[in-house]
């Protein structure tokens, strides 16, 4: 009977070891960067133009995904720039979403270790005559390989202006970094997330993780 339990303990065990791992494999790791024009006063109320480049069809294919969740976040009168003049608005926010591509070196070295060659040094001390048998080693480099690594990165970002003061008083860029298995929405999460996460009151840098769907495993 004992050995029945200790048996199912260590199954059980090893199946929450693996719901853990597989758990952690089975999320994106994202990261919320926003800098903030101290004592600024927000108003709900006042008028918004989300501002892109028509050229960056990436950029404009979540211009109303970017609309909508700026309302869900209690902005009142949010428009595209295609439905509000500038000159009708307060606040301009120009936002944008891309891939980072950034390359860095990798270097090894590789050390062996030598013989100096020295013969062992004798010496007086008082009336006698003595001889180290210690043998002076050192290390030294055999062997040098250098590649070169790419580090990826996906970004959403906001830069917003108060178009009376002509002054720019918020930025904010989410991303996600590593591992994205292929994932087709993560820009859409992306921004559900980052704009989801903004603060007025304050500047904040924090790294977080989301879960993919259950059917999307990442390996």
């Amino acid at each position: 009977m004992r050995r029945i339990k200790l048996r199912g303990l260590r199954v059980v065990g090893i199946a929450l070891f693996a719901l853990i791992f597989w758990g952690c494999a089975n999320k994106l790791n994202m990261g919320y960067y926003s800098a903030i024009e101290k004592k600024y006063v927000f108003n709900a109320n006042a008028p918004i133009v989300v501002m892109y480049d028509t050229s960056d069809l990436l950029s404009s294919s979540y211009v109303d995904l970017v609309v909508y969740q700026l309302q869900l976040k209690g902005f009142n009168s949010v428009y595209r720039q295609e439905d509000l003049p500038l000159s009708r608005a307060k606040n301009a926010v120009y936002v944008r979403t891309f891939r980072s591509l950034q390359a860095f070196p990798s270097m090894n070295f590789s050390y062996s270790n030598f013989d100096d060659g020295i013969l062992p040094s004798c010496y007086w001390y008082g009336n006698q005559f003595y001889c180290s048998n210690k043998v002076n080693r050192f290390f030294a480099i055999t062997g040098y390989s250098e590649s070169l690594n790419y580090l990826s990165s996906y970004h959403f970002t906001l830069d917003w202006y108060d178009l009376n003061l002509k002054k720019r008083i918020l930025y904010i860029d989410g991303s996600i970094n590593g591992k994205t298995c292929g994932y087709g929405h993560l820009f859409r999460d992306l921004i559900v997330q980052t704009i989801a996460r903004i603060d007025l009151s304050r500047s904040e840098r924090y790294q977080y993780y989301t879960d993919l769907p259950y059917y999307w495993i990442c390996n």
